[in-house]
């Protein structure tokens, strides 16, 4: 993707030369068409339909939750044309070529520009127990110390599910968290832990870490 910044391309939009030319705010960008090999049935075509398709499914999952704000949010700080573009750029390869999930820990379900605390891990837990610890930075603004912890988690039974834990009662300052998880028929939670400001229009990365159910 190039920006245009002058010349007759300035403002315009829709097809020229092989490009689509859209505009992002009040920036100008074209992207080179799309080349096809004329071959829908090829190995390397049905590769990226498949991880296609179920990357298309979890995003449609996030835009019944108001993560699909941080997506758009997002993807307009990185001068990206959509949160959808942006959601299947960073999540593709996490993808199976029979449409399901490969890895989960290449899975991105929230992105955001918010520092995440230094030191955040995972700690020894009974089964069905997601314990966390992260440095607590007194020092840090009063504002982004309320920053509240949340979760969005996948269970293994609904791979394409994503359930968010977000009243937990816990901010940056606490340090810790310890939430309990429970799905009946699952055997394992993916969990993306996370913080949000109290208006709810600025995250931190996910953080991945599993849970044994069982």
């Amino acid at each position: 993707m190039v920006e245009s910044k002058s010349g007759a391309l300035l403002g315009a939009h829709g097809r020229y030369q092989g490009m689509v030319i859209f505009q992002k705010g009040k920036k100008t960008y074209g992207r080179a068409l799309p080349s096809y090999d004329g071959n829908a049935d090829s190995p390397s075509r049905k590769v990226q339909n498949a991880r296609l398709a179920a990357a298309v499914t979890h995003y449609q999952t996030i835009k019944e939750t108001f993560l699909y704000h941080a997506w758009r949010m997002e993807a307009t700080r990185r001068e990206v044309i959509s949160g959808y573009n942006l959601f299947l750029k960073e999540n593709i390869k996490a993808y199976n070529t029979d449409y399901t999930v490969g890895d989960f820990r290449l899975l991105t379900l929230v992105p955001g520009a918010l520092q995440v605390p230094f030191r955040m891990q995972q700690q020894e837990a009974p089964a069905g127990v997601l314990s966390i610890t992260w440095e607590a930075s007194p020092w840090v603004s009063r504002q982004r110390n309320k920053d509240t912890f949340m979760l969005a988690v996948i269970y293994d039974d609904e791979p394409f599910r994503v359930e968010i834990i977000e009243n937990t009662g816990i901010t940056r300052l606490d340090g810790t968290a310890t939430i309990p998880l429970a799905k009946a028929g699952a055997g394992k939670a993916y969990v993306y832990a996370f913080f949000t400001n109290e208006a709810r229009d600025a995250f931190t990365n996910n953080v991945y870490f599993n849970v044994k159910l069982e």
